[in-house]
Protein backbone atom coordinates (compact mmCIF):
# COMPACT_ATOMS: atom_id res chain seq x y z
CA UNK A 1 0.00 0.00 0.00
CA UNK A 2 1.31 3.71 -0.83
CA UNK A 3 0.57 5.09 2.52
CA UNK A 4 3.52 7.27 2.03
CA UNK A 5 4.03 10.73 0.23
CA UNK A 6 6.23 10.49 -3.21
CA UNK A 7 9.77 9.38 -2.50
CA UNK A 8 10.77 12.99 -3.15
CA UNK A 9 8.28 14.83 -1.28
CA UNK A 10 8.05 12.30 1.44
CA UNK A 11 9.95 15.27 4.07
CA UNK A 12 7.83 18.37 3.09
CA UNK A 13 7.03 20.29 6.20
CA UNK A 14 4.92 22.32 7.38
CA UNK A 15 5.23 25.91 8.25
CA UNK A 16 2.44 25.50 11.33
CA UNK A 17 4.87 23.17 13.54
CA UNK A 18 6.56 26.30 14.52
CA UNK A 19 4.09 26.89 17.05
CA UNK A 20 4.52 23.79 18.26
CA UNK A 21 7.97 23.37 18.08
CA UNK A 22 9.75 26.91 18.41
CA UNK A 23 10.94 26.18 14.81
CA UNK A 24 9.36 26.20 11.28
CA UNK A 25 9.60 22.40 9.92
CA UNK A 26 9.43 23.19 6.26
CA UNK A 27 11.16 20.53 4.30
CA UNK A 28 11.97 17.46 2.63
CA UNK A 29 15.34 15.74 2.00
CA UNK A 30 13.73 13.74 -0.14
CA UNK A 31 11.73 16.57 -2.28
CA UNK A 32 12.87 18.20 -5.70
CA UNK A 33 10.33 17.61 -8.21
CA UNK A 34 11.06 15.20 -11.25
CA UNK A 35 9.32 16.90 -14.52
CA UNK A 36 8.22 20.35 -12.95
CA UNK A 37 9.92 23.64 -13.53
CA UNK A 38 12.46 25.31 -11.17
CA UNK A 39 12.37 28.48 -12.30
CA UNK A 40 13.33 31.53 -9.25
CA UNK A 41 10.38 33.58 -8.67
CA UNK A 42 10.45 36.89 -9.52
CA UNK A 43 10.81 38.87 -6.26
CA UNK A 44 13.22 40.77 -4.92
CA UNK A 45 16.04 39.15 -3.04
CA UNK A 46 14.96 40.79 0.47
CA UNK A 47 12.23 42.36 2.04
CA UNK A 48 12.24 45.27 4.62
CA UNK A 49 11.80 44.55 8.39
CA UNK A 50 8.23 45.70 9.33
CA UNK A 51 10.23 48.78 10.41
CA UNK A 52 11.54 49.63 7.03
CA UNK A 53 15.09 48.35 7.71
CA UNK A 54 16.32 46.87 4.61
CA UNK A 55 17.55 43.20 5.64
CA UNK A 56 20.85 41.61 4.63
CA UNK A 57 21.42 40.15 1.51
CA UNK A 58 21.11 36.73 0.39
CA UNK A 59 24.72 36.35 -0.14
CA UNK A 60 25.69 37.59 3.30
CA UNK A 61 22.91 35.73 5.24
CA UNK A 62 23.02 32.37 3.62
CA UNK A 63 27.24 32.09 4.50
CA UNK A 64 26.20 32.88 8.15
CA UNK A 65 23.34 30.57 8.37
CA UNK A 66 25.54 27.83 6.99
CA UNK A 67 28.14 28.49 9.02
CA UNK A 68 26.24 28.30 12.33
CA UNK A 69 24.05 25.73 11.45
CA UNK A 70 27.27 23.20 11.13
CA UNK A 71 28.73 24.49 14.63
CA UNK A 72 25.11 23.81 16.20
CA UNK A 73 24.98 20.25 14.39
CA UNK A 74 28.39 19.27 14.92
CA UNK A 75 28.64 18.30 11.27
CA UNK A 76 30.87 20.12 8.60
CA UNK A 77 29.33 20.43 4.94
CA UNK A 78 30.75 18.81 1.91
CA UNK A 79 29.91 21.38 -0.24
CA UNK A 80 27.47 23.92 -0.44
CA UNK A 81 23.68 23.51 -2.80
CA UNK A 82 22.79 27.39 -3.10
CA UNK A 83 18.72 28.01 -2.30
CA UNK A 84 16.51 28.23 -5.73
CA UNK A 85 13.51 30.75 -4.26
CA UNK A 86 10.33 29.61 -6.07
CA UNK A 87 6.91 30.70 -5.57
CA UNK A 88 3.52 28.90 -4.68
CA UNK A 89 2.67 28.41 -7.80
CA UNK A 90 5.87 26.35 -9.09
CA UNK A 91 5.70 24.58 -6.15
CA UNK A 92 2.16 23.60 -6.95
CA UNK A 93 3.33 22.31 -10.29
CA UNK A 94 6.64 20.48 -8.54
CA UNK A 95 3.89 18.56 -6.07
CA UNK A 96 1.56 17.59 -9.05
CA UNK A 97 4.24 16.48 -11.27
CA UNK A 98 5.70 14.40 -8.49
CA UNK A 99 2.65 12.71 -7.49
CA UNK A 100 2.15 12.09 -10.70
CA UNK A 101 5.26 10.45 -11.75
CA UNK A 102 5.41 8.47 -8.67
CA UNK A 103 1.81 6.91 -8.40
CA UNK A 104 -0.37 5.41 -10.77
CA UNK A 105 -4.26 5.95 -10.22
CA UNK A 106 -4.40 2.38 -8.87
CA UNK A 107 -1.63 2.79 -6.28
CA UNK A 108 -3.44 5.70 -5.28
CA UNK A 109 -7.04 4.14 -5.35
CA UNK A 110 -5.69 1.18 -2.90
CA UNK A 111 -4.69 3.80 -0.27
CA UNK A 112 -8.15 5.91 -1.24
CA UNK A 113 -9.76 2.26 -0.39
CA UNK A 114 -7.51 1.49 2.68
CA UNK A 115 -8.32 4.91 4.43
CA UNK A 116 -12.00 4.53 3.26
CA UNK A 117 -13.09 1.41 4.86
CA UNK A 118 -11.25 2.33 8.23
CA UNK A 119 -13.58 5.28 7.59
CA UNK A 120 -10.80 7.55 7.76
CA UNK A 121 -11.90 9.22 4.32
CA UNK A 122 -15.16 9.57 3.12
CA UNK A 123 -15.63 7.42 -0.16
CA UNK A 124 -14.70 8.74 -3.40
CA UNK A 125 -12.00 11.29 -1.92
CA UNK A 126 -8.96 11.96 -4.49
CA UNK A 127 -6.16 11.04 -2.23
CA UNK A 128 -4.14 13.18 -4.49
CA UNK A 129 -5.84 16.17 -4.55
CA UNK A 130 -6.07 15.79 -0.54
CA UNK A 131 -2.16 15.74 -0.66
CA UNK A 132 -1.43 17.95 -2.60
CA UNK A 133 -4.24 20.66 -1.28
CA UNK A 134 -2.69 20.54 1.86
CA UNK A 135 1.58 20.17 0.64
CA UNK A 136 0.62 23.06 -1.13
CA UNK A 137 -0.13 25.35 1.57
CA UNK A 138 2.21 24.58 3.72
CA UNK A 139 5.19 23.19 2.19
CA UNK A 140 7.89 25.89 2.69
CA UNK A 141 11.14 24.32 0.93
CA UNK A 142 12.34 20.89 0.60
CA UNK A 143 16.10 19.60 -0.52
CA UNK A 144 16.88 16.39 -2.85
CA UNK A 145 20.17 14.65 -2.13
CA UNK A 146 19.56 12.85 -5.55
CA UNK A 147 19.35 16.19 -7.35
CA UNK A 148 21.40 18.04 -4.42
CA UNK A 149 18.61 20.64 -4.92
CA UNK A 150 17.44 22.53 -2.24
CA UNK A 151 14.13 25.17 -2.67
CA UNK A 152 12.82 27.72 -0.95
CA UNK A 153 9.29 29.11 -1.40
CA UNK A 154 8.31 32.59 -1.01
CA UNK A 155 5.08 33.78 -0.24
CA UNK A 156 6.22 37.01 0.37
CA UNK A 157 7.41 37.99 -2.29
CA UNK A 158 11.37 38.36 -0.75
CA UNK A 159 13.50 37.01 1.57
CA UNK A 160 13.47 37.59 5.32
CA UNK A 161 13.58 35.27 8.17
CA UNK A 162 10.64 32.84 7.45
CA UNK A 163 12.47 31.97 4.76
CA UNK A 164 16.25 32.06 6.90
CA UNK A 165 14.62 29.36 8.99
CA UNK A 166 13.26 27.72 5.80
CA UNK A 167 17.44 27.50 4.48
CA UNK A 168 18.34 27.07 7.95
CA UNK A 169 16.21 23.47 8.39
CA UNK A 170 17.18 22.74 4.85
CA UNK A 171 20.76 22.77 5.04
CA UNK A 172 20.33 20.83 7.67
CA UNK A 173 19.04 17.91 5.56
CA UNK A 174 21.89 18.77 3.52
CA UNK A 175 24.24 18.34 6.36
CA UNK A 176 22.36 14.72 7.35
CA UNK A 177 22.11 13.13 3.42
CA UNK A 178 26.11 14.12 3.34
CA UNK A 179 27.30 12.49 6.62
CA UNK A 180 24.53 9.80 6.91
CA UNK A 181 23.13 9.49 2.84
CA UNK A 182 19.13 9.93 3.41
CA UNK A 183 18.78 7.61 0.40
CA UNK A 184 19.49 4.23 2.29
CA UNK A 185 16.53 4.62 5.48
CA UNK A 186 13.60 3.39 2.91
CA UNK A 187 11.19 6.23 3.42
CA UNK A 188 9.79 4.74 -0.19
CA UNK A 189 8.61 1.80 1.42
CA UNK A 190 5.26 0.74 0.62
CA UNK A 191 4.33 -2.30 3.04
CA UNK A 192 6.46 -0.72 5.89
CA UNK A 193 5.20 2.38 6.24
CA UNK A 194 5.30 2.56 9.98
CA UNK A 195 9.00 2.07 10.01
CA UNK A 196 9.76 4.65 7.26
CA UNK A 197 7.39 7.34 9.42
CA UNK A 198 9.54 6.58 12.43
CA UNK A 199 13.21 6.61 10.16
CA UNK A 200 11.62 10.43 8.61
CA UNK A 201 10.98 11.62 12.53
CA UNK A 202 14.27 11.41 13.52
CA UNK A 203 15.85 12.86 10.36
CA UNK A 204 12.88 15.84 10.20
CA UNK A 205 13.28 15.90 14.24
CA UNK A 206 17.15 16.57 14.04
CA UNK A 207 16.16 19.65 11.79
CA UNK A 208 13.90 20.91 13.38
CA UNK A 209 16.01 20.91 16.75
CA UNK A 210 18.99 22.55 14.65
CA UNK A 211 16.48 25.11 13.00
CA UNK A 212 15.27 26.02 16.28
CA UNK A 213 18.36 26.35 18.42
CA UNK A 214 20.13 28.63 15.09
CA UNK A 215 16.26 30.65 15.54
CA UNK A 216 16.84 31.28 19.25
CA UNK A 217 20.44 32.66 18.71
CA UNK A 218 19.96 34.33 15.50
CA UNK A 219 16.74 36.05 15.45
CA UNK A 220 15.90 39.27 16.94
CA UNK A 221 12.29 38.76 19.00
CA UNK A 222 10.83 40.81 15.68
CA UNK A 223 12.11 38.55 13.71
CA UNK A 224 10.51 35.86 15.66
CA UNK A 225 7.36 37.23 15.55
CA UNK A 226 7.36 37.54 11.92
CA UNK A 227 7.76 33.60 12.14
CA UNK A 228 5.23 32.84 14.56
CA UNK A 229 2.96 35.52 12.75
CA UNK A 230 3.05 33.47 9.30
CA UNK A 231 3.35 30.27 11.14
CA UNK A 232 -0.36 30.80 12.12
CA UNK A 233 -1.68 32.42 9.31
CA UNK A 234 -5.71 32.03 9.03
CA UNK A 235 -5.52 30.83 5.21
CA UNK A 236 -2.65 27.67 6.35
CA UNK A 237 -4.47 26.73 9.39
CA UNK A 238 -7.48 26.61 7.49
CA UNK A 239 -6.19 24.47 5.26
CA UNK A 240 -4.98 21.74 8.14
CA UNK A 241 -8.40 22.02 9.61
CA UNK A 242 -10.11 21.16 6.21
CA UNK A 243 -7.39 17.88 5.63
CA UNK A 244 -8.78 14.67 6.84
CA UNK A 245 -7.01 13.72 10.11
CA UNK A 246 -5.32 10.59 8.49
CA UNK A 247 -3.25 12.85 6.26
CA UNK A 248 -3.05 15.78 8.64
CA UNK A 249 -1.46 13.83 11.69
CA UNK A 250 0.28 11.84 9.55
CA UNK A 251 1.93 15.01 7.89
CA UNK A 252 2.78 16.23 11.58
CA UNK A 253 4.03 13.76 13.29
CA UNK A 254 7.63 13.75 12.08
CA UNK A 255 7.85 17.23 13.06
CA UNK A 256 6.12 17.16 16.32
CA UNK A 257 6.78 13.65 17.93
CA UNK A 258 9.84 13.44 15.98
CA UNK A 259 11.20 17.09 17.28
CA UNK A 260 10.21 15.77 20.68
CA UNK A 261 12.12 12.30 20.31
CA UNK A 262 15.29 14.03 18.82
CA UNK A 263 15.29 16.15 22.31
CA UNK A 264 15.07 13.50 24.28
CA UNK A 265 18.20 12.02 22.86
CA UNK A 266 20.20 15.30 23.01
CA UNK A 267 19.08 15.54 26.74
CA UNK A 268 20.35 12.58 27.00
CA UNK A 269 24.14 12.53 24.80
CA UNK A 270 23.86 14.92 22.73
CA UNK A 271 24.48 15.55 19.23
CA UNK A 272 26.84 12.61 19.55
CA UNK A 273 24.22 10.68 20.31
CA UNK A 274 21.38 11.93 17.42
CA UNK A 275 24.66 10.84 14.93
CA UNK A 276 24.62 7.59 16.71
CA UNK A 277 20.73 7.10 16.10
CA UNK A 278 21.66 7.34 12.26
CA UNK A 279 23.18 3.92 12.27
CA UNK A 280 20.37 2.55 14.57
CA UNK A 281 17.34 4.49 13.64
CA UNK A 282 13.37 4.22 15.29
CA UNK A 283 11.96 0.80 13.66
CA UNK A 284 8.33 2.28 14.73
CA UNK A 285 6.16 4.93 15.46
CA UNK A 286 6.13 3.32 19.33
CA UNK A 287 9.84 3.69 19.60
CA UNK A 288 9.51 7.80 18.44
CA UNK A 289 6.38 8.78 20.49
CA UNK A 290 7.80 6.66 23.74
CA UNK A 291 11.38 7.38 23.76
CA UNK A 292 11.96 5.03 26.17
CA UNK A 293 11.26 1.90 24.04
CA UNK A 294 13.83 3.20 21.58
CA UNK A 295 16.93 2.98 24.55
CA UNK A 296 15.58 -0.32 25.74
CA UNK A 297 15.13 -1.13 21.91
CA UNK A 298 11.87 -2.47 22.29
CA UNK A 299 11.28 -3.67 18.45
CA UNK A 300 8.16 -4.30 17.20
CA UNK A 301 6.55 -7.75 16.91
CA UNK A 302 6.19 -9.18 13.33
CA UNK A 303 2.55 -10.24 12.85
CA UNK A 304 1.40 -12.48 10.22
CA UNK A 305 -2.13 -12.17 8.29
CA UNK A 306 -3.89 -16.00 8.24
CA UNK A 307 -3.56 -17.06 4.65
CA UNK A 308 -6.78 -18.04 2.31
CA UNK A 309 -8.47 -14.64 3.72
CA UNK A 310 -9.67 -13.86 0.41
CA UNK A 311 -10.54 -17.21 -0.68
CA UNK A 312 -12.73 -17.44 2.81
CA UNK A 313 -14.96 -14.49 1.14
CA UNK A 314 -15.22 -16.11 -1.81
CA UNK A 315 -15.29 -16.07 -5.79
CA UNK A 316 -14.26 -12.65 -6.84
CA UNK A 317 -12.34 -11.31 -3.80
CA UNK A 318 -8.21 -10.17 -4.11
CA UNK A 319 -5.66 -9.14 -2.09
CA UNK A 320 -4.73 -5.83 -3.09
CA UNK A 321 -2.25 -4.60 -0.55
CA UNK A 322 -0.91 -5.00 2.67
CA UNK A 323 1.06 -2.34 5.42
CA UNK A 324 1.84 -2.35 8.85
CA UNK A 325 -0.44 0.76 10.45
CA UNK A 326 1.30 1.59 13.78
CA UNK A 327 0.82 2.85 17.07
CA UNK A 328 0.92 6.75 15.42
CA UNK A 329 -2.30 5.40 12.88
CA UNK A 330 -4.11 3.64 15.43
CA UNK A 331 -3.91 6.67 17.65
CA UNK A 332 -5.51 8.53 15.22
CA UNK A 333 -7.93 6.10 14.41
CA UNK A 334 -9.49 5.92 17.65
CA UNK A 335 -9.79 9.75 18.17
CA UNK A 336 -11.60 9.43 14.68
CA UNK A 337 -13.59 7.29 16.19
CA UNK A 338 -14.61 9.61 19.28
CA UNK A 339 -11.81 8.98 22.46
CA UNK A 340 -10.46 11.89 23.67
CA UNK A 341 -6.93 12.76 22.81
CA UNK A 342 -5.34 11.10 26.25
CA UNK A 343 -8.12 8.12 25.94
CA UNK A 344 -6.81 6.96 22.56
CA UNK A 345 -2.94 8.09 23.47
CA UNK A 346 -3.68 5.47 26.37
CA UNK A 347 -5.40 2.54 24.63
CA UNK A 348 -2.91 2.98 21.42
CA UNK A 349 0.37 2.73 23.71
CA UNK A 350 0.59 -0.59 24.76
CA UNK A 351 0.90 -1.30 20.92
CA UNK A 352 3.12 -4.26 20.33
CA UNK A 353 2.76 -4.84 16.38
CA UNK A 354 0.13 -5.24 13.24
CA UNK A 355 -0.28 -5.89 10.00
CA UNK A 356 -3.11 -4.83 7.84
CA UNK A 357 -4.18 -6.55 4.75
CA UNK A 358 -6.87 -4.86 1.98
CA UNK A 359 -9.26 -7.13 -0.08
CA UNK A 360 -11.08 -5.96 -2.92
CA UNK A 361 -14.50 -7.97 -4.15
CA UNK A 362 -17.22 -8.25 -6.96
CA UNK A 363 -18.67 -5.10 -7.76
CA UNK A 364 -16.81 -2.93 -5.80
CA UNK A 365 -16.67 -4.44 -2.61
CA UNK A 366 -14.12 -3.81 0.08
CA UNK A 367 -12.28 -5.72 2.95
CA UNK A 368 -9.51 -4.85 5.57
CA UNK A 369 -8.09 -7.40 7.96
CA UNK A 370 -6.37 -5.76 10.52
CA UNK A 371 -4.68 -7.86 13.05
CA UNK A 372 -2.42 -6.59 16.46
CA UNK A 373 -0.56 -7.77 18.83
CA UNK A 374 -0.20 -5.66 22.44
CA UNK A 375 2.42 -5.70 25.17
CA UNK A 376 0.15 -7.49 27.61
CA UNK A 377 -3.32 -9.06 28.00
CA UNK A 378 -4.52 -5.87 29.68
CA UNK A 379 -3.12 -3.55 27.17
CA UNK A 380 -5.17 -6.00 24.71
CA UNK A 381 -8.26 -5.84 26.67
CA UNK A 382 -8.10 -1.76 26.34
CA UNK A 383 -7.71 -1.40 22.70
CA UNK A 384 -10.52 -3.62 22.24
CA UNK A 385 -12.96 -2.19 24.05
CA UNK A 386 -11.24 1.39 22.19
CA UNK A 387 -11.90 -0.21 19.06
CA UNK A 388 -15.16 -1.54 19.69
CA UNK A 389 -16.29 2.56 20.16
CA UNK A 390 -14.62 3.50 17.55
CA UNK A 391 -15.82 1.40 14.71
CA UNK A 392 -19.10 1.63 15.74
CA UNK A 393 -18.54 5.80 15.82
CA UNK A 394 -16.70 5.38 11.97
CA UNK A 395 -17.83 2.33 10.19
CA UNK A 396 -21.32 0.22 10.10
CA UNK A 397 -20.00 -3.94 10.77
CA UNK A 398 -16.60 -4.10 11.71
CA UNK A 399 -16.24 -6.77 13.84
CA UNK A 400 -13.71 -7.02 16.95
CA UNK A 401 -12.00 -11.11 17.38
CA UNK A 402 -10.14 -11.53 20.09
CA UNK A 403 -7.25 -14.16 18.81
CA UNK A 404 -5.74 -14.83 21.83
CA UNK A 405 -4.73 -12.72 25.51
CA UNK A 406 -2.03 -10.15 24.00
CA UNK A 407 -3.55 -10.96 20.01
CA UNK A 408 -6.57 -8.51 18.52
CA UNK A 409 -8.39 -8.47 14.81
CA UNK A 410 -10.57 -6.40 13.30
CA UNK A 411 -12.91 -7.10 10.01
CA UNK A 412 -14.06 -4.38 7.88
CA UNK A 413 -16.19 -3.93 5.21
CA UNK A 414 -18.56 -5.56 2.95
CA UNK A 415 -18.17 -8.78 4.12
CA UNK A 416 -16.89 -8.29 7.99
CA UNK A 417 -18.92 -11.19 9.71
CA UNK A 418 -17.56 -13.71 7.28
CA UNK A 419 -14.07 -12.15 7.39
CA UNK A 420 -14.17 -12.66 10.84
CA UNK A 421 -14.64 -15.80 10.91
CA UNK A 422 -12.14 -16.50 8.73
CA UNK A 423 -9.60 -14.68 11.12
CA UNK A 424 -10.76 -16.82 14.21
CA UNK A 425 -9.95 -20.02 12.30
Amino acid sequence: MSRRLPARIALAGLALVLAACGSTPTSAPTAAPTAAPTTTADAPTTVPTPSGTPRPAPEVVLPEIRAAVSDIRGLQPQGDVEPTVIDEATLRQNLEAEFDAEYTAEELAVTEDLYATLGLLPPDSSLRELQLDLLGGQVAGYYSPDRDELFVVSRSGGIGPVEWATYAHEFTHQLQDQHFDLGTFGLDATDQTDRALAALSLIEGDATAAQSAWMQTALTPEELGEIVRASVDPAALEVLRRAPAILRETALFPYREGFAFVSAILAGGGYPAVDAAYADPPASTEQVIHPDKYASREAPVEVTIPVGLAEALGAGWTEAGRDTLGEATLRTWLREGGLEGAQAGLAAAGWGGDRAVLLRGPDGALGVALVTEWDSAADADEFANAARTASAELVAGARIVVLGERRVAIAFGDEAEALAVALAE
